[in-house]
């Protein structure tokens, strides 16, 4: 397996249906039910994991097996860069950017990779990336299943997982393109998480799956993506650095159990990802002021300064006191620009509308 070859002849294995990802009709529910039944008595012991991210004197298990996780990011803020850090960690057992480790157990060390957006020239020169990085693809698989369907990409991934011995972590670049009816239905966003949930606990498995913000927020997009949020065990963030476009800046936007500090990294002369120090925020001003540049508690300090003095502004009211509010800490907003922020925190929840008033949703004084 040491030499990865992207086959451009994949062909859709015979005799798998979506109908097996059904439940039959003529299932037992008391028996089902009793399979799945928690019985406190019982000491469980902690799962696996297969990534750990360092932070300090901390170790986050950001990747049990068990569960799914997202990375997510706007186009062209290196995702899939993170990504081979990722998986050169995972095959190799060695730390990657100074702060991701694989701990794949030995009995679990099989990593699938599949990408559903690269043509095979560019998947190939990803693949070799994390060779170079983890020295060896021993226990590494990679697929191109761009050519194919969405319900295609889906059966060939279901056959892979289920016919992979000693897997343990699967990385799956494009999770939009499994969805059979589009990013924003609803009911297919649903079925394709269960489906996640379903093969990583039957197979106690990782799964690391891709998918892009909106380009508006920072949220990731589409019913699939508030559905994956939701159920996901760690998402990790990328982000081009505002000042620097060469660094790109990975955060925990959300974890089920330890999070971790953010941290920086670029492309170095060989193409590959390489550790940097995190860049200065504290004495320089953004270039621009798009909402999304600023963190989250300058938004709540604005916020919290603008409804103290008025709890019910009207919508001239409530622009205006937010570009006062904002000129006040050295940020510079424009009238459209200070409405493009109440559009923001509305758009978050932070604020919302009752009658032709205003209300702050996270008032703290």
């Amino acid at each position: 397996m040491a030499n990865i070859q992207i086959n451009p002849q994949n062909t859709i294995p015979q005799g798998v249906s979506l109908n097996e990802f059904e439940t039959p009709d003529t299932i037992n529910p008391w028996k089902t039910l009793e399979e799945v039944e928690v019985d406190p008595t019982l000491d469980i012991d902690k799962p696996p994991t297969a990534i750990e991210i360092i932070s300090g004197n901390n170790i986050a298990p950001s990747c049990t097996l068990g569960n799914f996780s997202m990375v997510i990011g706007k186009a062209k803020s290196k995702k899939t860069f993170l990504l081979t850090g990722l998986a050169a960690a995972a095959v190799s057992g060695n730390t990657m950017l100074n702060r991701i480790k694989g701990v794949l157990p030995a009995f679990k060390n099989a990593v699938l990779y599949f990408d559903t957006e690269q043509s095979n020239y560019h998947l190939n020169r990803t693949i070799k990336r994390i060779l170079r990085q983890s020295k060896g693809l021993a226990n590494l698989r990679a697929f191109g299943l761009r050519k194919f369907k969405p319900a295609e990409r889906l059966q060939l991934i279901e056959f892979a997982l289920y016919n992979t011995p000693n897997i343990g972590l699967v990385f799956i670049d494009g999770i939009r393109d499994l969805l059979t009816k589009g990013i924003n239905d609803e009911e297919n966003a649903t079925e394709l998480t269960s489906l996640l949930l379903k093969w990583t606990a039957e197979l106690n498995i990782h799964i690391v799956t891709v998918l892009h913000q909106n380009k508006g927020d920072q949220n990731a997009r589409g019913h699939i993506g508030t559905e994956m949020v939701n159920k996901a065990e760690t998402v990790l963030a990328v982000k081009v650095d505002d000042h620097n476009k060469d660094t790109s800046i990975v955060s925990c936007e959300m974890s089920r159990d330890l999070g971790f500090d953010d941290f920086a990294f670029y492309i170095n002369d060989e193409g590959l990802p390489e550790p940097c120090e995190m860049p200065d925020t504290e004495n320089v001003k953004p270039k621009t002021t798009n909402p999304d540049q600023l963190k989250d508690e300058q938004h709540f300090n604005v916020l919290s300064q603008v409804f103290e003095s008025n709890t019910t502004p009207k919508y001239s009211e409530l622009w205006k006191a937010i570009k006062v509010a904002y000129g006040s800490q050295q940020v510079r907003l424009g009238d459209n620009k200070a409405k493009d922020f109440l559009a923001y925190y509305q758009q978050k929840g932070w604020i919302s509308k009752e009658g032709s008033a205003y209300k702050y949703n996270r008032a703290i004084f």
